[in-house]
């Protein structure tokens, strides 16, 4: 068996039996929600890259949706979160912007 997939293996057996005991241990129910919960406590998923995901996923969802700026998006964004707009902009910086959305270079 190639190690990549004997790695991908036994992480998953070990993450699935975790969660499981984690969910029993704390008298969960094992959904999606508490999956993330787990995986969380765990530290298998570090801050920056929650912040990113929420970020980048959050950036998407508005600009299909409302179709503003990136500057007008990127400050919300920035106070929804309670970050720097600077943080924003370096996560965003290799995000296309949606075709038909106004295109506004980034100036901060």
């Amino acid at each position: 068996m190639e190690p990549r997939k004997l790695i991908l293996d036994k992480f998953q057996e070990h993450l699935e039996k975790g969660f499981t005991e984690y969910c029993l241990r704390h008298q969960l129910e094992a959904s999606n929600h508490n999956f993330s919960t787990y995986i969380l406590d765990q530290n298998l998923i570090t801050l920056p890259h929650l912040q990113r995901f929420a970020v980048i996923r959050e950036y998407e969802y508005m600009m299909e949706r409302d179709a503003c700026s990136k500057s007008i998006s990127v400050n919300t964004l920035a106070h929804r979160f309670s970050i720097s707009e600077r943080t924003v902009w370096e996560i965003l910086k290799h995000v296309k912007t949606p075709k038909g959305s106004e295109k506004v270079r980034n100036t901060g």
